[in-house]
């Protein structure tokens, strides 16, 4: 299953959601999708590590779906 746009998506994917982890870790930021425990303005660092899992499995994806080179 070499599919190049699979590459590519999941390429696009791993970097937003590498964004999104490094967001959740800054302080004084209000961050969406908090639970009640810690407040939204402090870092969220669940939502910080599920999303560099997130981005860590979207690598691997993009690596098991890459195209193969162009033979001579």
């Amino acid at each position: 299953m070499k599919n190049p746009a699979l590459f590519v998506g999941a390429i696009v994917v791993a970097v937003i959601a590498l964004g999104l982890g490094v967001f959740y870790l800054i302080p004084n930021v209000y961050h969406p999708l908090t639970s009640g425990k810690v407040p939204a303005m402090d870092p969220q660092p669940t939502h910080a590590i599920v999303f560099f899992v997130l981005a860590v499995l979207l690598v691997i994806v993009a690596l098991v779906t890459r195209p193969k080179a162009a033979s001579r």
